[in-house]
């Protein structure tokens, strides 16, 4: 528990502290952790956590004493007197002057503030959980982004190279085409083609610019900040299989343990509901000081205790209702975990399978691009030596930017579902989830 505390605890001091902008490239672990330190969600997530924190202590604060303490001063229109054998005696002065401090105790009879304090306090998991759902949504939400940015980078860069293939060619066609070995339709062709590389590197380029705003804005930093990112060489490898997997989503992810916090707390708030009915005790004493004594009775302090019972007899049935209203709430709670639970286990399958299924595109697209580069190289050496045309080297250079752009899609692809199955199962680590279950 001390270990959760700390870690929430951290969490909301570097949600009210600036971060400084991350000098250099970033990971995507770096990315992921600017996010979490200027994450909105997870700063209105924190301060719930200090909302229930007060609880507790307002809860424990019922079950103590109260101490209170007061003056009066009372005027009268005239004091009151009487004669005594003679002699005037004051019954009543025209004011007095008195101070008191009283202490309240209640006595727990029926544990039933007890409850209460167990109920906050489970409310208070319930939120620091919260924390770790937002967490692990802004993580995957960063991860994302950060990985649009270097598919659109591997966009541009595929397009730069074609752009640099197609100028190549464009020199080398002017070239024969001034001493007469190449028709000028051909130039023509290959100018066509320079400029249509033109057009698709210009939009590869605004298309890396639009990712790299959303991935500034995603980690709620300003839009203008500089993007410079460390790509992903090795691609992670799945441990475990389905059903490992989503065992642990199902045990690890903070919405489960959030709601599971919740029910146990509905469940101490419906006992505690109940017990209102019960008989409660309180004690109180209170000290009281004439600070000017006089008159005929007056006396210069007392001190009185009162011990309190009230025993409830009927209240229309309110309680019974507030009972059956905690219960339902209770009841809807615990739908809700079979829901979650079960949208855990097609999350975590539907990332394993997206996980499977770019894998085999990666494969197939490394193959498409060894097999396009050989018919690029054959298609060009043909047409030097005058067996081809340019048009089959044309076709075969647009269907070698096309591989590459696949294979640049079936690697983010790959990325990205792995990612999806981080914040699927809750946990950064895949390997330690799936052999103990925990989190992050």
């Amino acid at each position: 528990m001390s270990f959760v505390l700390h870690g929430i605890a951290a969490l909301m001091a570097a949600a009210s502290t600036p971060v400084s902008n991350q000098s250099g490239p970033l990971t995507i672990d770096q990315a992921a952790a600017i996010a979490e330190h200027n994450a909105f969600a997870i700063r209105l997530a924190s301060s719930n956590v200090e909302l229930s924190r007060q609880r507790v202590a307002e809860a424990r604060g019922a079950l103590g004493p109260k101490l209170g303490v007061g003056a009066t001063y009372t005027r009268f229109g005239q004091e009151t007197t009487s004669n005594f054998g003679g002699q005037s005696v004051v019954i009543q002065p025209i004011d007095t002057k008195t101070a008191n401090a009283s202490v309240t105790m209640p006595i727990d009879l029926a544990g039933n503030l007890s409850r209460q304090v167990r109920a906050s306090q489970a409310n208070l998991k319930a939120s620091q959980e919260n924390v770790k759902s937002s967490v692990n949504d802004t993580r995957l939400a960063a991860k994302q982004a950060f990985l649009a940015v270097l598919r659109s980078q591997a966009f541009v860069g595929v397009q730069e190279q074609a752009l640099k293939d197609a100028q190549g060619r464009l020199e080398q066609a002017q070239k024969q085409n001034r001493v007469g070995e190449t028709a000028t339709i051909d130039v023509q062709r290959f100018a066509a083609q320079v400029a249509q590389s033109n057009a698709d590197l210009l939009i590869a380029q605004q298309s890396l610019q639009q990712s790299k705003n959303v991935f500034n804005l995603t980690l709620a930093r300003p839009i203008e900040t500089p993007v410079e990112l460390v790509d992903i060489n090795d691609l992670p490898m799945v441990p475990g299989d389905a059903d490992t997997l989503v065992k642990a989503g199902q045990s690890s992810r903070p919405e489960v343990r959030s709601l599971q916090d919740t029910i146990e707390a509905l469940g101490l708030t419906a006992r505690a509901t109940e017990a209102t009915l019960n008989p409660s005790l309180q004690v109180t004493v209170t000290h009281l000081r004439n600070l000017e004594p006089s008159g005929f009775s007056a006396t210069g302090q007392t001190t009185t205790g009162v011990l309190a019972l009230n025993i409830p007899i009927f209240d229309s049935g309110v309680t019974r209702a507030r009972v059956k209203e905690v219960r339902q709430q209770q009841v809807q709670a615990k739908i809700q975990l079979e829901q979650v639970q079960l949208g855990i286990s097609q999350e975590v399958r539907t990332a394993l399978s997206n996980l499977s299924n770019a894998k085999s595109r990666l494969d197939n697209a490394r193959t498409q691009v060894d097999v396009t580069q050989e018919v690029f190289r054959i298609s060009q050496i043909r047409q030097t030596a005058g067996e081809g045309t340019y048009v089959e080297v044309i076709d075969a250079e647009t269907q070698l930017t096309t591989a590459r752009n696949g294979l640049v899609n079936a690697r983010y692809d790959y990325l990205t579902a792995y990612s999806q199955l981080q914040r699927a199962i809750g946990a950064d680590s895949l390997g330690t989830a799936a052999t103990t279950g925990g989190g992050k």
